[in-house]
């Protein structure tokens, strides 16, 4: 049985593990700053306080799960976006969008799967992370679950 470090193994599903560090610390900090402000600003504060609130939502509703039994991916990236399952066999390519601060600082960096559904590009996110070493660890987990990395699957690999 394989130890992964951003999923949970339950039979033949593999379910992503939210990442609740980054998370927490930005509700924390938007707490803070709601908190400096309320005396002042108290309407901008609900807001802010709003905003946690949603955050936190997001985050206990957001899914990823490879189901190999099923042969289907199912996601769901945020509260206002509907749950999505695409077979395996859609798949075409992971996608890496790096957002970078003046041109050089890396802010963020998301992994997401390409599909190609009925001849249109379907797109499911699979999570972020702060640097490219983490979103590398998610590709290669990714990979070996799907058994993307077997060359008796026919899968072939774009270049």
């Amino acid at each position: 049985m394989n130890n992964y470090q951003f999923y949970k193994q339950e039979g033949n599903q593999y379910i992503f593990k939210n990442q609740p560090v980054f998370v927490s610390v930005l509700c924390i900090i938007f707490l803070i700053v709601a908190a400096l402000l309320f005396n002042s600003v108290r309407t901008f504060s609900y807001v802010i306080i709003a905003v946690v609130v949603l955050i936190m939502i997001n985050f206990f509703t957001k899914k990823f799960v490879i189901d190999m039994d099923r042969k289907t991916i199912t996601g769901k990236h945020s509260i206002f976006v509907p749950v999505k399952t695409y077979p395996i066999e859609n798949f075409r390519n992971f996608h890496v969008l790096a957002t970078k601060y003046m041109g050089f600082i890396t802010t963020n960096v998301m992994l997401s799967m390409y599909f190609e559904v009925d001849g249109k590009e379907k797109q499911l996110t699979i999570g972020q992370a702060l640097t490219q070493k983490g979103i590398q660890k998610m590709v290669n987990e990714t990979e070996d679950i799907m058994n993307l990395n077997n060359p008796e699957n026919g899968y072939q690999r774009p270049l």
